[in-house]
């Protein structure tokens, strides 16, 4: 078994090595963009900024008019948590769109779009798309395919030099394959930060990108922690082990999320463990009966304290994670973890049926048994490591708003009454409708409808939007709210040529999150 001594070692790195990869932050959000989204100006702004809830690292931006016309951007100037765009000099009257796609702390993209109109309004324009499907299915297998390789390379390397009977090799089948496929992902990891087709391998910007921030640092890891596996003996099996906990301690959703003193070491954990766990079930599965020989019996005795690990640390990253237990049913990345829990529920069964029944048979000569329940640990083994890869995609509820009900007002005047709607109330984009419009108490159908909506205290505004009324319901639009608090809704709606009228009140916005 490994020793007091090992354990020390073990732990050791992984703080010093954790810590090493600095205190990353969540996903970015952006908070606020100047011009406002939906602003409609006279004259060309020299810039255009985006400002983030925290310091995002640009990837691509583009400008695309109404025309359809589309051109690249400069990267931006970046101030702290603003990135600031340089706008082309020439640009046309009419509507313009900023798609803008950068990376948080956790090494996700997050993708955007910011409009104005220079003169006047010309309608919608179409955001860049995100990664193509051929990118994203692409880079969720290639995940699976090292993610499987690490568990079983590194823990069969830790098996073979800690509890076989057999000479301290490494284990180097299982960790080649993860060395062949992760310059792969390191690709297909540049191609879903740009949101390039995987055609894009030919240039080398994802190349470049995908070896940047937190994702790159953790494919370093993940690179030393299999080739430490390849060799022989114990020091370079303990040295994998620690690589491996650091790979998955320096990125993803789970690593960076607060409070970091208990994420990174919990998300280390839980990789540690399950690398003991799994990557057993390999040489175990050569030879079931090894157990005369003492590997089998010393594994049993170990696998206890490693299942408790496993669930602890898998236990605290999912309660950090989900943030309230209806995420668990209600968001993608609750429904995820629904399917890994019943997976790992049905692997943790094997498994104990493993130990109290056929390990004990296995130890008497018979391992025929326990060979086809191993295989069956394997197979839900692919299935939880494919159903995790899908993580790469479903933020964790703890990252997104929790959900507010829609503000609906009741306004009037003597001579107009108007019911507000304001969804979602809170800092961010801001749909407002207006709806059963009353002039002097009779239902109208006015020739325009404007909503204005400023925060004079912080001299934020007036923002405007203008609409034209939909069966009896005006879509004012979506307002780019960067501060929270009361802000004043102005409703000004042109009832003829010859007459104008106007309702005022405030409305309290809620903090971001």
């Amino acid at each position: 078994m490994i020793g007091g001594r090992a354990f020390r070692f073990v732990l050791a790195g992984l703080a010093a090595l954790i810590w090493s990869a600095g205190l990353a932050l969540g996903h970015a959000s952006l908070i606020a963009a100047d011009p406002p989204d939906g602003a409609v100006l006279q004259t060309a702004p020299p810039v255009l900024s985006l400002t983030f809830s925290e310091p995002a690292r640009p990837l691509v931006a583009r400008l695309t008019a109404a025309t359809g016309e589309s051109r690249l951007l400069d990267p931006p100037q970046v101030q702290g948590n603003r990135l600031i765009y340089a706008m082309p000099p020439d640009l046309d009257r009419g509507s313009h769109l900023l798609s803008w796609r950068v990376t948080s702390g956790d090494g996700h993209p997050v993708a955007g779009a910011s409009l104005f109109s220079l003169g006047e309004s010309t309608g919608a324009i179409q955001a860049a798309p995100g990664a193509p499907p051929a990118t994203r299915a692409g880079l969720w297998l290639l995940r699976a395919v090292l993610v499987a390789a690490l568990l079983i390379g590194v823990g069969g390397a830790v098996f073979r030099a800690f509890l076989s009977d057999e000479p301290r090799r490494g284990s180097p089948v299982a960790a080649g394959a993860g060395l062949l496929a992760l310059p792969l992902v390191w690709g297909f990891q540049g191609l879903d930060l740009l949101a390039l087709s995987p055609a894009g391998l030919l240039t080398s910007a994802p190349w470049r990108e995908g070896a940047a921030g937190a994702p790159g640092l953790a494919l370093a890891f993940a690179a030393a922690a299999l080739l430490a596996a390849c060799l022989p003996g114990r020091i370079a099996a303990l040295l994998a082990l620690l690589l491996a906990g650091a790979a998955a301690a320096s990125s993803g959703h789970a690593a960076t999320a607060a409070p970091g003193l208990l994420m990174r070491p919990a998300v280390a954990a839980h990789v540690v463990a399950a690398a003991l766990w799994i990557g057993a079930l390999v040489p175990l599965l050569a030879d079931p009966a090894r157990g005369r020989r003492g590997a089998l019996r010393r594994f049993s005795r170990l696998i206890p304290w490693v299942l408790g690990v496993v669930l602890a640390s898998g236990t605290a990253i999912a309660l950090v994670q989900l943030g309230r237990p209806a995420a668990l049913w209600s968001t993608d990345y609750g429904r995820v973890l629904l399917v890994k829990l019943g997976l790992v529920a049905l692997m943790l069964a094997v498994a104990l049926a493993n130990r109290l029944l056929l390990a004990p048979r296995a130890m008497r000569g018979d391992g025929g048994p326990l060979r086809l329940a191993i295989e069956v640990e394997l197979a839900l083994v692919v299935l939880i490591i494919a159903t995790v890869a899908l993580w790469r995609y479903t933020p964790p509820p703890r990252s997104l708003p929790s959900v507010l009900p829609e503000i609906r007002l009741q306004l009037a005047s003597p001579a107009l009454s108007a019911e507000i709607g304001v969804s979602p109330p809170r800092v961010g984009l801001v749909s407002v409708t207006v709806s059963d419009l009353r002039v002097d108490g009779q239902p109208v159908t006015p020739k325009s409808v404007e909503v204005e909506l400023s925060k004079p205290a912080y001299g934020l505004g007036p923002f405007r939007h203008e609409a034209a009324p939909d069966c009896g319901v005006v879509d004012a639009g979506r307002f780019l709210l960067p501060l929270d608090g009361y802000w004043v809704l102005t409703l000004r709606v042109l009832v003829s040529d010859f007459r104008v009228e106007e309702l005022r009140d405030l409305i309290e916005i809620a903090p971001a999150s």
